[in-house]
């Protein structure tokens, strides 16, 4: 009986590792980077797609300003806020939940109002601005956003 003592991948066959198989392996790396994961130019170009994409419906109507006072967290900066009421019928359960409910007054969508946007648009309570209710319909992003007048130019 003769005996094998050849090692794996080393004797005469399709692809022995030691001589081709490195240099084949080694090839198909450097020649295809990131084949089957890289991104095309209008996917970079776009960015990364957060929670997207996304529908709204909008509602126009007016945020009725309930309360106005100093902000202990931003300094200079107001805690605003108000109710949401609609010019018309709101159909989603999401937006019909929204009119029980009171909100903060972000005008920038990130930080309350400052001295100067609470003068230019009188914000006071009882005042009415205009203000979109936008619902979503379609996706994971925020469900229920605001639109106010734009903040007040330095």
């Amino acid at each position: 009986m003769r005996e094998n003592n050849r090692e794996i991948g080393s004797g005469p066959g399709l692809f022995p590792l030691k001589k081709k198989g490195f240099w084949t392996i080694l090839f198909l790396v450097a020649a295809f980077p990131g084949i089957g994961c890289s991104m095309t130019c209008s996917e970079i170009a776009r960015g990364p797609l957060v929670g997207g994409p996304c529908e709204y419906r909008s509602y126009p109507g007016q945020a009725e300003i309930l309360s106005v006072v100093p902000s202990t967290a931003a300094g200079g900066r107001f805690d605003v806020r108000f109710r949401f009421v609609p010019d018309g019928a709101v159909e989603e359960p999401l937006g019909k939940a929204a009119l029980e409910r009171t909100f903060s007054l972000l005008p920038d969508g990130e930080t309350p109002p400052d001295r100067a946007y609470i003068d230019r648009f009188d914000i006071r309570p009882g005042k009415r601005v205009a203000c979109t209710l936008k619902v979503i319909t379609r996706g994971t992003c925020t469900p229920i956003l605001f639109d106010f007048p734009p903040p007040a130019h330095r």
